[in-house]
């Protein structure tokens, strides 16, 4: 049914777009040429409101990111910037969609001083659609309809993920937060934990083989153990979880639902926003606390220390 309704909902906006052609777009204060194709009725969005919207990003004619079929945007409707989207949704209610032109030319020349990002060249056209589905008067009643989405959203994920194990013979156990982990070694030593400082080896990849990062070989140009203590918040959840069922000298598989890993934003244009991952793990040693950092002598400069 998710599939189906994608598809619908992306035939329709290419119905939207395509009659832009035959439609006077609209500049606002900033410039930027945009057009609304207006619901009949719906609350309207006001400054400070939250929004849950499908939004899909083009640069050129290459998508660079689609909520359509997957995960919705949420965000709050902040004051609005010259020549951006901001400018024009405090026009627009719930139901209503809208198309925007930006020129990337025009952008940079706003911020001179600023670097070209990396991804956008020169002479780069830039649209965004945007669907509003909801708005929102209270941060609190976005999230409840966010942790509703997300639940319904990882439910077909842990089919995705079924599929993939059941297509693949592996036996992995299903963790009550919904990551799964194989274990192929389960190790001897002390238990990996909360607060713990653990250090381990590893290799991440996309369930179609991608590897997008490893320090088990030098293919990523580091292959020191990465340490860090458990729980502090700097893992994504499904890795957090798969790791708490090891041990020191435990080798396994987790593999990991998207909205348990990186989701809508992935760190590496490897990984696809909101794809499920796999992580090779090896739990080298598992300590109580990280040790004490090394006083650097008084009269060692900072060049020294790192010598």
């Amino acid at each position: 049914m998710r599939f189906v309704n994608s598809i619908l909902s992306m035939t329709a906006l290419a119905i939207m777009v395509s009659s832009c052609s035959n439609t006077d777009f609209k500049k606002t204060k900033g410039g930027m040429p945009y057009k609304v194709f207006a619901s009949s009725s719906g609350t309207k969005i006001e400054p400070g409101n939250f929004v849950k919207a499908n939004v899909i990003y083009k640069i050129k004619d290459s998508t660079a990111f689609n909520s359509y079929g997957s995960f919705p945007v949420y965000f709050q409707v902040n004051p609005s910037q010259p020549y951006d989207i901001s400018e024009v949704l405090p026009t627009l209610k719930k139901g209503d969609s809208v198309y925007a032109v930006q020129l990337i030319d025009t952008f940079m020349a706003r911020t001179p001083s600023q670097p070209l990002p990396p991804q956008y060249k020169k002479g780069d056209k830039i649209t965004t659609s945007m669907k509003i589905l909801e708005v929102f008067k209270t941060p609190d009643a976005m999230q409840k309809d966010e942790e509703s989405e997300k639940a319904g959203f990882l439910k077909g994920e842990d089919a995705e993920v079924k599929s993939y194990l059941s297509k693949h013979n592996i036996d992995a156990q299903k963790l009550p937060g919904g990551t799964y982990v194989q274990v192929t070694a389960p190790g001897q030593g002390p238990a990996v934990q909360d607060g713990k400082f653990i250090s381990i080896m590893y290799k991440g990849s996309t369930f179609a083989g991608k590897v997008f990062d490893t320090n088990m070989d030098p293919s990523f140009g580091h292959t020191q153990p990465l340490s860090f203590v458990l729980g502090n918040g700097g893992m994504i959840k499904g890795f957090n979880d798969g790791l708490q069922v090891l041990k020191k000298g435990s080798k396994a598989r987790i593999f990991i639902p998207s909205m348990l890993g990186y989701g809508a934003q992935p760190p590496s244009p490897a990984i696809k926003p909101f794809e499920n991952l796999i992580f090779d793990v090896e739990v080298l040693d598992v300590q109580d606390k990280a040790p004490a950092r090394k006083e650097m002598p008084s009269n060692m400069d900072s060049t020294q220390a790192h010598k």
